[in-house]
């Protein structure tokens, strides 16, 4: 090889660098180091036998068949350019396998942070993100000072007992330091903390991640395009053990349900399909449901119930949309083909996923589905039935009536799956506590009774749907068997919630209410849930 056409290579990598995108020109100067280690001897050895024709090194009896056929000191051009040509082409090779396997290090953190702040800060989002999604596992380890180097130095700089009266020794658990040294005496753990000193303390490291990960979470225009156009960079973050990941996530799914049409909804659209007998089945592809309730726990970590239902609180009560209103109390015409852009018919879905993927896995809590509670206060407040063309005497005259349908049937599914649980299940147990208990059918059921007192209780819901209401409400006694233990209990215990409302249960006016509704019932139900009839008979007597 000429120096003519060395030069030529060097001007071709620097057209390639030229028509890098962006971020793979920041990887590049990310990884100056080891490239530079690569290319100064290279450059210096292309050099020398392009200049000064040093001599190849001679060629081994077992590379023969190699050298051979490379002509290895053969004819013009001489040697010495034939292997400047090899050593061009084995820095090539390099420097692309540097690239490919370089990741940032504990080290690098700082630069790479500066790096991704500037594009963030030149609203370059789009590469920014790009840049960090690889390493967002690096950065929550770098911040929370979980890398190998400061785990060693940390472990370092604390082996030996801990102070008495400290607050660290207040913390101290059985277990918590075994290996570090909390038996040895001082005399004997000093030389050990000594030499903290020579291990990088990587609080650069530290500082620089802590401060990219609360940009990434707290800038309001990157939110606002992670939320419209990368929805799934957020699921990084609060994969990782990120301080502020549990409120990242409230925000996040609370402006995913402010804008009906974006990835949460188009999930939930299409995550309809039943998985047995409880539950719906929960693809891969639909990745925000997936991350969250494939493992329910992960749910139940970061309270995935929050942004939801914080949200449907404000909008039901007036605080986001004041149109809403208007929408939800007009004719329902064409509602199953609108419903999954209504953002209460589909956050409803949503916690109907979460609880029933929560009570088949077994995870001990009611999920929050007590803010179906709150949801039917505001559905009932907000009802109007009065607008022109409403037809008051309809199974649901209104957007409305549907939802509080649609909630109520909810809630009687919930009280219900308790029959399909498998022998021993959590959610199967009666609970310690009557009131708020945890495990979801009795807290389904203590929720139910809430809701179906405040729609006999409003002046608002018309008699039809509060009827339908009071059907739905009361279908689940006559599915759970009277002789079986768990179903048994539940049975009497969604009685007594029915019965008591809200605190309602020495209310003359309420109980008398329900038995109209019973009367009022068309499948004769009464036949078959006769300890409901019993119990509501034996309240109004005494107080007669």
């Amino acid at each position: 090889m000429t120096l003519d056409g060395f030069l030529t290579i060097l001007a071709l990598a620097a057209a390639i660098y030229a028509v890098l995108s962006p971020v793979q020109r920041q990887r590049v100067s990310l990884t100056w180091r080891p490239q530079l280690v690569l290319a100064v001897p290279m450059f210096g050895l292309i050099i020398g036998f392009e200049l000064q024709d040093w001599s190849p090194p001679p060629c081994s009896f077992a590379l023969s068949q190699v050298c051979r056929g490379l002509v290895l000191g053969g004819a013009e051009p001489g040697p010495a350019r034939k292997f400047a040509f090899l050593l061009a082409c084995a820095w090539l090779f390099g420097a692309v396998a540097l690239h490919a396997v370089s990741k940032p290090t504990l080290a690098s953190v700082p630069s790479f942070a500066k790096v991704a702040t500037t594009l963030i800060d030149e609203e370059r989002y789009g590469d920014a993100l790009e840049l960090i999604q690889p390493h967002i596992a690096l950065l929550a380890h770098a911040s929370r000072r979980r890398c190998a180097r400061q785990r060693l130095r940390d472990w370092l700089e604390e082996f030996g007992p801990t102070p008495e009266h400290s607050f660290r020794r207040y913390l101290l658990r059985p277990g918590t330091r075994r290996y570090s040294g909390e038996g040895w005496p001082e005399w004997a753990a000093a030389p050990v903390r000594w030499m903290a000193r020579f291990v990088p303390a990587g609080r650069r490291g530290e500082s620089a991640a802590g401060d990219l990960l609360q940009l990434l979470m707290n800038s309001p225009k990157l939110f606002d395009y992670i939320v419209s156009r990368r929805p799934y960079f957020s699921l990084g973050l609060i994969r990782e053990p990120i301080y502020g990941g549990a409120e990242f996530l409230e925000r996040f799914l609370g402006e995913l349900m402010r804008r009906p049409g974006n990835a949460l909804y188009q999930e939930i659209a299409t995550n309809d399909r039943s998985e047995g007998l409880i539950g719906y089945h929960l693809s891969e592809r639909n990745r925000i449901l997936h991350f969250l309730f494939a493992d329910a726990k992960v749910a139940e970590e970061l309270s995935a119930w929050q942004g939801v239902g914080d949200y449907l609180k404000r909008l039901l009560g007036g605080d986001e949309r004041p149109e809403y209103w208007a929408w939800l109390n007009g004719q329902p015409d064409w509602f199953e083909r609108d419903q999954l852009r209504d953002p209460t018919y589909v956050g409803m879905f949503f916690f109907d996923i979460m609880v029933s993927a929560a009570a088949k896995q077994g995870v001990g809590y009611h999920m929050w589905l007590y803010y179906f509670t709150s949801f039917a206060d505001l559905l009932e407040d907000g009802y109007d039935s009065s607008g022109a063309g409403i037809d008051r005497t309809a199974e649901f005259p209104t957007r409305a009536a549907r939802l509080l349908y649609e909630l109520v049937s909810h809630l009687a599914a919930w009280v219900g799956m308790l029959r399909h649980l498998p022998e021993g299940a959590v959610h199967r147990r009666a609970p310690d506590r009557r009131d708020n208990p945890a495990t979801i059918p009795f807290a389904a059921a203590q929720a139910l009774g809430r809701v179906l007192s405040v729609a006999v209780g409003s002046r608002k819901v018309d008699e039809g749907v509060v009827q339908t209401l009071h059907d739905v409400a009361i279908r689940p006694i006559k599915e759970l068997h009277p002789d079986d233990g768990d179903q048994s209990a539940l049975r009497a215990y969604l009685i007594d919630a029915l019965l008591s409302g809200r605190g309602r249960s020495t209310d003359l006016g309420y109980l008398t209410r329900l038995a109209e509704l019973l009367d009022g019932n068309d499948d004769l139900i009464e036949y078959e849930i006769p300890d409901y009839v019993s119990a509501l008979t034996m309240r109004i007597n005494g107080m007669g």
